[in-house]
């Protein structure tokens, strides 16, 4: 291997290091890091991504823990909670933001961050809540199959949180049907009274895995700037779809 060989290698070394040691690093700041050249800084970035090393969402690199020993990292992959798409999202719409999944009939939380939007609010992961009290429950009802939804429907009990809770299953259905064509849920104050939530799905091969929300007091969240709020969600939801594929959670 020639001088020039090792020194290149050794910058990927050193590059791939940074990456893993951060929350997320640019092209520019890579190129500042290690008084690279704009070439030089995008080709080692590229190299290490096409060996899928790292992974790009939008303008920021990221480390894929997938390349570590598996034995050693599993639960890492597996955990929701490493997404970082999630953060670019709130930080656009400036309002907290859920991830969340099905388990049985309940919600988990999987990912939740608040203002100022830099790191996850861990003490919430995990916390559950049924699946028809919010929007992001209703928002994967509604795009299951009509079997599988139906057989969880037969499982669920509508209990009340607050007097905006659906209660009536038959109004329930069609108020799914309209989310389903609406392509987003809306929660007004059916779990928690002054708070209000839109989501949206998180789809992986045509299916829902999960849904993307914000919640926010109802006096930010006005029914004249749902479908704003519900466009801007969508494409984080594509972001997160693209992430999820390529940690292959």
């Amino acid at each position: 291997m020639s001088q020039n060989q090792v020194s290149t290698l050794r910058k990927g070394l050193l590059v791939l290091e940074s990456v893993k040691q951060s929350q997320g690093v640019t092209l520019a700041e890579v190129m500042k890091e290690f008084q690279l050249s704009k070439s030089t800084a995008f080709r080692l970035l590229t190299t290490l991504e096409e060996m899928n090393y790292i992974y790009k969402i939008r303008t920021q690199y990221f480390f894929n823990p997938k390349m570590l020993n598996e034995g050693l990292e599993k639960r890492s992959i597996k955990d929701w909670a490493s997404l970082h798409s999630i953060y670019q999202v709130a930080q656009n719409l400036q309002m907290s933001t859920y991830l969340g999944k099905v388990d049985g009939t309940d919600l988990v939380m999987t990912q939740v961050l608040h203002a100022p939007f830099h790191q996850s609010a861990d003490d919430e992961i995990g916390n559950r809540s049924k699946l028809h009290l919010s929007a992001l429950g209703k928002v994967i009802l509604a795009h299951l199959s009509e079997y599988n939804l139906e057989a969880l429907l037969d499982k669920m009990s509508l209990k009340r949180a607050t007097e905006n809770t659906f209660q009536d299953s038959q109004l329930f259905r069609y108020h799914l049907k309209a989310i389903h064509q609406d392509g987003y849920a809306f929660d007004d104050e059916e779990r928690n009274v002054g708070i209000r939530c839109v989501a949206v799905p998180v789809f992986r091969n045509k299916k829902v895995i999960a849904a993307l929300a914000i919640a926010a007091p109802a006096e930010q969240i006005s029914r004249s700037n749902i479908k704003h709020i519900a466009t801007k969600l969508d494409v984080g939801s594509k972001t997160v779809t693209k992430e999820i594929d390529t940690l292959d959670i």
